[in-house]
C-alpha cells in the first residue's frame, strides 16, 4: 500500500515562505506568485506558486485557499470548515490515495479557515469546453469512482463525523436552498442564479412536479442502499489524467458518506455536454465496473432504486440551470431539459 506523507504546516503563510519550501525542494534561487483564476463557484482562493530552484527547472505549485465565510461548498455540506484538509490529515483514510493519484503537497489550518499546497496539474487537465471527452477517458473516472466506492463500501469508517451526509446531496442547490442562505444571514453570487433558474424550472415543470422536487421521499428512496466514501463533487474539473494513466483527484469539500447513486447523479448532470455516451449507458458502465470491483452482481431491483437516486439528486442540484439554458437556447438544452423532466415524471408515477 501506497501511504502519502502530507505535510502539515504550522501556518497558511509559512505553506509558501521560503524555509519551508526548501526543507520539501531543496534550494531555492527564488519564489514567484501569480494569481490564479478557476472555474469553480465555491469562494475558495486559488494562486500559482513557481519554485526556481537554484540547479533543476522550474516546480509550478497551486495553493488553494478555504475561507468558511465565503465558501458556499462549506455552507451547503454540513458546515464541516476543514473537511479537505481533514481527509489528509486522517491517516485511517490514506487507502483513497491507493486509488487516485494525490496532487496534494500540504496543509495548514488556522481556526475556521485552512489552505492546501498541490502539484500543479493544468496540464493534465481537461479543456474548459462542451464537448463530449473520449469514452477511455470517461471509462477511467467511472472505473476509479467504482473502486473508491467499492473499497469503502459498508466501511466502518463512514461513520466520522467530519464526513458529508447523505441527504445534502438532495437540497445542495435544490429549489430551498436561496431562501435558507438568506435566512442565514449568507451572501453568494451563485444563489441568484439558482433563486432565478429555479423561478423558470418551476414555471415549465408540469404541477405535480414542481411539489414532487419541493419534497421530493429521500428517505424512502434510499432506504436500504448502500452507503461508501463518494469524492461528492465529480464535475471533470476535479479530475485529471495524469502521464501514468492514474487518475488524479482534487476538491474533496464535499466527501460524504453516501449511496455511490449520489455521485452518479451529479456526475451525469454536472458533466452532461462532457459525456461520452449517452446518460443510461454511462451509469450501465459504471454499474459494470463497480460490479467487477465488488464481485458480487448488483440485483436489479437494488440497481433501479440506484438509478432513480441518482436522477433526484442530479435534478435537485441542477435543474435550475438546464432551465437557464433551456430559455437561453443553448445548444442541446431542450433535448437536456426533455431527458430530466421525463426521468423525474417517471420516478413520481413510481411513487
Amino acid at each position: 500500500m501506497f501511504t502519502p506523507s502530507f505535510k502539515k504546516s504550522n501556518s497558511v503563510s509559512e505553506l509558501t515562505g521560503h524555509d519551508f519550501l526548501t526543507e520539501l525542494f531543496g534550494p531555492l534561487r527564488s519564489i514567484e506568485k501569480q494569481p490564479l483564476k478557476t472555474s469553480g463557484f465555491s469562494g475558495s482562493a486559488h494562486e500559482k506558486i513557481i519554485l526556481h530552484p537554484e540547479n533543476g527547472e522550474s516546480i509550478s505549485l497551486i495553493l488553494k485557499r478555504i475561507y468558511a465565510s465565503q465558501d458556499m461548498t462549506i455552507w451547503r455540506s454540513g458546515n464541516i470548515h476543514n473537511r479537505e484538509v481533514m481527509l489528509l490529515d486522517d491517516k485511517e483514510m490514506a487507502e483513497v490515495w491507493d486509488i487516485f493519484q494525490s496532487p496534494y503537497i500540504a496543509y495548514a489550518i488556522e481556526e475556521n479557515n485552512s489552505a492546501l499546497l498541490m502539484h500543479d496539474l493544468s496540464k493534465n487537465l481537461f479543456p474548459d469546453s462542451r464537448e463530449p471527452i473520449h469514452p477511455k477517458q470517461e471509462d477511467s473516472i467511472l472505473h476509479n469512482l467504482a473502486q473508491l466506492h467499492a473499497h469503502y463500501w459498508q466501511h466502518n469508517l463512514l461513520s466520522k463525523p467530519w464526513l458529508g451526509k447523505q441527504n445534502i446531496f438532495f437540497n445542495f442547490l435544490g429549489p430551498r436552498a436561496p431562501a435558507e442562505e438568506k435566512a442565514a444571514g449568507r451572501k453568494h453570487f451563485i444563489f441568484e442564479l439558482v433563486q432565478n433558474g429555479w423561478d423558470l424550472a418551476l414555471k415549465f415543470l408540469p404541477a405535480e412536479l414542481k411539489y414532487f422536487l419541493f419534497d421530493p421521499p429521500v428517505e424512502k428512496m434510499t432506504e436500504g442502499l448502500p452507503k461508501t466514501l463518494i469524492h461528492g463533487d465529480s464535475k471533470l474539473a476535479n479530475f485529471a489524467i495524469m502521464s501514468n494513466n492514474k487518475v488524479g483527484a482534487f476538491d474533496w469539500t464535499i466527501t460524504a458518506s453516501a449511496s455511490p447513486a449520489c455521485e452518479m447523479g451529479w456526475y451525469i448532470s454536472v458533466n452532461a455536454s462532457r459525456l461520452a455516451r449517452p446518460k443510461e449507458e454511462v451509469m450501465n458502465r459504471y454499474r459494470g465496473f463497480l460490479q467487477k470491483e465488488l464481485n458480487i452482481t448488483i440485483e436489479n431491483e437494488i440497481w433501479n432504486r440506484m438509478v432513480d437516486v441518482a436522477v433526484l439528486t442530479g435534478a435537485e442540484t441542477l435543474l435550475w440551470n438546464k432551465a437557464l439554458n433551456l430559455q437561453r437556447n443553448i445548444a442541446g438544452a431542450k433535448q437536456e431539459w426533455n431527458w430530466w423532466v421525463n426521468n423525474i415524471k417517471r420516478i413520481y408515477e413510481k411513487k
